[in-house]
């Protein structure tokens, strides 16, 4: 599970830019720049190297050429002491904040799937199994640039910034939901659930070099009812499955003890597809350091004010 996925793809960097981002390579990575409250700074999600002294020192010079306080990455490796000791000694600091689903639900595709049903909860194993008493509970794909599919990401977007508000969560603006759309083309598909024709969910699925990704989702209140978003992820891991993807990644649950991390209403749901996955957390490289303590105390501060 230690692969590049669509977070270190060209496709990711357009959306960025597109977005209004600035993103410069460095160390064979993309490195997103971004103007924030917090200070100006760059992110590599997903960060991929081999030589952790080789890649602190090549990002640290691009960082300072373009001005930012700190570099932070999220290494797309699977946690370990042996990671976290080479991180500390190469001037990497722990982050105030998580970046891009460091802890999360991984689900192995190329598995049989008699064999991934059984991975799955009790619960899920049986929601799964008892679809067919929902007959008018359909799900479909929609491919980001079918006939109709141009109204499908506004009515998603719409939706979503519904649910953002009855559930209390920033959502992406609409305008970078639709960028994502043409940023990634093909490789972003929405699948939508209706009941006798009412749509009730919409999710957002990335698919890049070999591993699905769980991007955003979306649904009425009336979802609740029924189980739509069992529908949903049975579709995706079936379809996926049969498109000769390797991992389906639910991409983001709460790690352990935080009950108030943004993340821990759909954690029970996701933990119960199957096995849970935690990469390297967020590091920061400090490159102005008086600068940086400053950030990195309002972002503590945040942290505690938010209950994270």
């Amino acid at each position: 599970m230690e692969h590049k996925n669509f977070l270190q793809s060209p496709e990711f960097a357009e959306w960025r830019r597109l977005c209004g981002d600035e993103v410069v390579e460095s160390a064979n990575n993309y490195m997103v720049i971004k103007n924030a409250k917090r200070g100006r700074h760059a992110e590599i999600a997903g960060a991929v190297y081999s030589d952790i002294t080789a890649f602190a020192n090549e990002i640290r010079a691009t960082a300072k050429a373009h001005n930012c306080a700190y570099v932070r990455i999220r290494p797309q490796l699977l946690t370990s002491p042996s990671h976290l000791a080479s991180l500390h000694q190469a001037g990497f600091r722990p982050a105030p904040r998580h970046l891009y689903a460091e802890n999360t639900v991984v689900i192995d595709l190329a598995k049989p799937q008699d064999d991934i049903l059984a991975d799955m909860r009790k619960q899920t194993r049986y929601e799964i199994r008892h679809l067919d008493r929902h007959p008018d509970l359909t799900v479909t794909a929609i491919q980001a640039y079918d006939s109709d599919s141009s109204q499908v990401w506004e009515d998603f977007a719409d939706l979503q910034a519904e649910t953002a508000r009855r559930q209390d969560f920033v959502p992406p603006s609409k305008s970078e939901l639709l960028h994502l759309r043409t940023a990634f083309g093909p490789k972003a598909i929405l699948y939508q659930a209706k009941n006798r024709g009412q749509v009730l969910a919409y999710a957002l699925i990335i698919a890049s070099d070999g591993e699905a990704d769980y991007f955003e989702a979306a649904s009425h209140e009336t979802a609740r009812d029924l189980p739509v978003a069992y529908a949903i992820q049975w579709q995706i891991i079936r379809d996926m499955k049969d498109q000769g993807i390797k991992y389906y990644n639910l991409f983001g649950i709460a790690p352990e003890g935080a009950p108030n991390h943004r993340y821990a209403k759909l954690t029970t749901f996701k933990r119960g597809f199957g096995e849970v996955v935690n990469y390297v957390p967020a590091h920061d490289l400090p490159i102005s350091p008086l600068k940086y303590q400053f950030l990195r105390l309002y972002a503590l501060c945040e942290k505690k004010r938010l209950g994270w």
